[in-house]
């Protein structure tokens, strides 16, 4: 093979290669994005009761009839 061929063959190799990054990089981008940078939402357990609300519990002390 002449030189030629071989630098037209490894231009069409580089250029397939480019396109294909090309489009990968153009589908991946937004998945990438997503996963990289979403926010993360902890939510902890209370350790303290959870406290009676306010009417009734006075209700009860007071004596009246339910």
């Amino acid at each position: 093979m002449a030189l030629r061929d071989v630098l037209s063959l490894y231009g069409r190799i580089g250029l397939i290669v480019a396109a294909f990054a090309f489009v990968a990089g153009i589908v991946a981008g937004p998945v990438l994005e997503k996963v990289l940078f979403s926010q993360l939402t902890v939510t902890e357990r209370s350790t303290q009761p959870e406290l009676p609300p306010a009417g009734t519990s006075s209700e009860r002390q007071a004596g009246k009839p339910g």
